[in-house]
C-alpha cells in the first residue's frame, strides 16, 4: 500500500526556473520541500533549505550505508537524495516537492515508485533564454558552457515525464503546477473540451495496442482555462494511456480553446471505464 500524499518532482533544463517555482509553491499550505545532499559549496543564490552541505567523505559514507539511494555528479560535485527525507516529509505535508535532474528522476521512480505516488514535471525554455538566465544568475562562463551542453540530452527526456511546461510566465506556471498537484491528489479532473459522443473506442484500442508495443506518442495538449484543465488535443491518447497504464507526456500550451457542452458526470464514467 502506498503512503498517503504526493511526491511532486520538478525537473528540467538548467536555468528553466525550477527553484523559483518550488519556492512559489511552498508559499501555499500543504507543501513541503525535500532537500538534497551536496558536496559543493553554498552559493549566494541558494535558498536556505535547498541543500544539506556535506563533505565528499560524508557523502560517500551515506552511499555505502544506503541512506542516499540516488545520486549523480556534476562539475565534480555530488548531488544525492535520501529515502528517509521523503517518508518524513509526507508525515508533515500532503505534497512534498523536490528539484531533480533527469537522471535522478529515473532513479527515484525506480526506487520509490511502488511506495509513493509520484508526479514528475519538466520545465523547459529556449536555449537562448536559458543562456541569459544563467548569465543573470552569475554563473561562470565555464559553468554556463557545461550546463548548455546538457540541453539537448535533457530535452530528449521529456517523453518520460508526466507533464511538461514551457516556463514563460511565473504566475501562469505556478497555477499549472498547482493544478498538477491537485490532479495527483484527486482534487481536480482533466476535462475534454467537447462532449464524449466524439470518442471512438476503436481509435482508443488502436492507440493502446501501439502503446503496449512501445511506440512513442506525441504529447497530449492541455490548457488551463478559468481554473480548469482541458484536453486541447489527444483525448484518445489520454484514454489509451489510462487503459494501458503507459505514460504519455501531457504538455500545457498557451491557448484558450473553444469549450463545448461538457457533461462532467458522463466524462468521469468514461475515465473510470478506461482506468487500468
Amino acid at each position: 500500500m502506498k503512503t498517503k500524499g504526493l511526491v511532486l518532482l520538478i525537473s528540467g533544463t538548467s536555468g528553466a526556473g525550477k527553484n523559483t517555482i518550488i519556492q512559489g509553491m511552498l508559499n501555499q499550505d500543504g507543501y513541503k520541500f525535500i532537500s538534497s545532499y551536496t558536496t559543493r559549496e553554498r552559493r549566494d543564490v541558494d535558498t536556505p533549505d535547498q541543500y544539506q552541505y556535506i563533505t565528499v567523505k560524508e557523502f560517500e559514507e551515506k552511499i555505502k550505508s544506503n541512506e542516499i539511494f540516488e545520486y549523480d555528479m556534476f562539475n565534480n560535485n555530488y548531488y544525492g537524495t535520501s529515502r528517509k527525507l521523503f517518508s518524513d516529509g509526507l508525515k508533515d505535508a500532503q505534497v512534498v516537492m523536490k528539484d531533480i535532474s533527469v537522471m535522478g528522476y529515473k532513479n527515484i521512480e525506480e526506487e520509490l515508485g511502488d511506495e509513493l505516488d509520484i508526479v514528475a514535471v519538466f520545465l523547459t525554455q529556449s536555449k537562448k533564454v536559458l543562456r541569459q538566465r544563467l548569465i543573470d544568475r552569475g554563473e561562470s562562463p565555464e559553468r554556463i558552457k557545461n550546463r548548455l551542453k546538457l540541453y539537448h540530452k535533457e530535452q530528449s527526456q521529456i517523453p518520460n515525464y508526466d507533464y511538461v511546461i514551457k516556463n514563460e510566465a511565473y504566475l501562469d506556471t505556478l497555477d499549472m503546477v498547482t493544478k498538477i498537484a491537485e490532479i495527483g491528489l484527486g482534487k481536480t479532473t482533466i476535462l475534454p473540451i467537447k462532449s464524449c459522443s466524439s470518442i471512438s473506442a476503436k481509435k482508443i484500442d488502436n492507440i493502446a495496442t501501439k502503446l503496449e508495443k512501445g511506440k512513442k506518442m506525441k504529447p497530449i495538449k492541455l490548457a488551463l482555462v478559468e481554473g480548469k484543465v482541458y484536453i486541447v488535443d489527444g483525448i484518445h491518447r489520454y484514454l489509451a494511456s489510462l487503459k494501458t497504464g503507459k505514460n504519455i507526456v501531457k504538455e500545457f500550451v498557451n491557448t484558450t480553446p473553444t469549450i463545448g457542452n461538457v457533461n462532467v458526470e458522463e466524462w468521469n464514467k468514461v475515465v473510470e471505464s478506461y482506468k487500468a
